[in-house]
């Protein structure tokens, strides 16, 4: 069974229900602490031609799971190492990290990191590894 904070090294797509259940669990918890829409969250989660934006409570309340693909363990990673980052980025309040992802950043092009992490997985990579350069040196 995963730990409470999952380690991003730890997923892999042979996870038993209970992990499936409560990685999706903390994803859902990510994304709403990040402020998102549930079509935003959809479109993080590449799930947007997949599921309508009603559903998502239902992933949300426990009562189903994910299915983890390759690609959605890939998302999976990428949006805990970007939560992982955020909090060590702003350790004394967790609530910015919601306003940095809606505020324009020069090094973006004046885009919002949320503009970049909803264009897809090249721009969830740079907002990652904007936040935590080791990511960068990995690849």
């Amino acid at each position: 069974m995963l730990p409470n904070k999952t380690n991003i090294d730890e997923i892999s797509i042979d996870l038993n229900d209970d992990e499936k259940n409560q990685l999706t669990f903390q994803l859902c918890q990510i994304l709403e602490n990040w402020k998102l829409e549930d079509a935003q969250q959809l479109n993080v989660l590449d799930l947007e031609e997949v599921l309508k934006p009603r559903h998502l409570y239902m992933y949300r309340r426990g009562d189903k799971a994910f299915e983890f693909d390759n690609d959605m363990v890939k998302r999976a990673k990428m949006i805990l190492g970007i939560d992982e980052s955020l909090g060590t980025t702003f350790p004394t309040n967790k609530e910015y990290a919601s306003v940095w992802l809606k505020r324009n950043v020069k090094k973006f092009k004046h885009k919002t990191p949320l503009e970049l992490m909803l264009s897809g997985e090249s721009g969830m990579t740079r907002v990652w590894h904007f936040l935590d350069c080791t990511q960068g040196w990995r690849s």
